[in-house]
């Protein structure tokens, strides 16, 4: 019997030692593949020109964690869902990162668009390429002064202007740069005179913007239908909640409910999905 009791308490203790070793080595794998994400990350900030170091974005994830724990557990009076919710806040510094970027780049082809111009008067004036972005990184502010000045800079370096003009497009990656720096590099191989294509270029994109600018005035209605869509089942959840809490908690601590609300969930899904195929249009 003594023997028994041991062997089995022998048997607990190497099955909890393994349980912890393959705990502890799941977690490390686990902070290994987040530290290299908040290491993409800043990365992605050093490309927008935002200086900030691993430790300052691996705070604010975790302050976004708590928060959507807070957040969650007040709205619905669960620390359980708070707890299971608090993990979605690791995206909000993506979000934070995909918007700048987002921001970014409509002001750099805004800014972009009429500089075009600038460059062919440049020219016209007996000015080389080089020059005329130079002369346009001095009068336009960020972003675009901020990238065309890392050119002057790559060439100082030795850089050629035509590689130079391929690592703004791989950070920027804006359809008009990669326009611009595709018909510039087909001139020069072939010759021609490019204060005439820069201006050809410009009006190309003008119209392209008047197009998507009617577009957009198109599908507003589809883009307000799918937002209407989206939001209106976390409020109508939301009211019944505060009307009735016996009424919808049911579907958060049953589990039929949890399988309604991934119907639900999905279907939503689906919906946005073909909504936002509906009423993209590629000009």
């Amino acid at each position: 019997m003594i023997l028994l009791m041991l062997g089995a308490a022998l048997s607990a203790g190497i099955s909890v030692f393994i349980i912890v070793f393959e705990g502890i080595a799941f977690l490390e794998q686990g902070a290994d593949v987040y530290r290299e994400k908040v290491e993409n990350q800043v990365k992605e900030l050093d490309e927008l020109y935002i200086k900030m170091v691993p430790q300052k974005l691996f705070y604010l994830n975790i302050t976004s964690c708590f928060l959507m724990f807070v957040l969650v557990s007040i709205l619905t009076s669960s620390i359980l869902l708070g707890v299971l919710c608090s993990p979605s806040g690791l995206f909000i510094s993506k979000l934070w990162i995909k918007f700048m970027r987002m921001r970014r780049l409509n002001l750099f082809n805004e800014q972009f668009l009429d500089a075009i111009g600038v460059i062919s008067n440049a020219l016209k004036s007996g000015l080389s390429l080089q020059q005329a972005l130079a002369r346009v990184a001095l009068q336009y502010p960020a972003p675009l002064s901020q990238e065309l000045s890392m050119i002057s800079k790559e060439v100082a370096l030795g850089v050629p202007l035509e590689r130079s003009l391929l690592n703004i497009c791989k950070r920027v990656e804006s359809e008009d740069l990669d326009l611009f720096v595709t018909a510039t590099s087909v001139v020069k191989d072939t010759g021609g005179n490019l204060s005439e294509m820069f201006d050809t270029i410009a009006d190309t994109l003008r119209e392209r913007n008047t197009i998507r600018g009617k577009i957009k005035g198109l599908t507003a209605q589809g883009r307000m239908q799918g937002i209407v869509i989206g939001i209106m089942p976390v409020a109508l959840g939301f009211i019944l909640y505060k009307l009735d809490p016996n009424l919808i908690m049911p579907l958060f601590n049953d589990p039929i409910g949890w399988a309604i609300l991934f119907i639900i969930v999905l279907f939503e899904a689906i919906g946005a999905f073909f909504i936002a195929k509906i009423i993209r249009i590629d000009v």
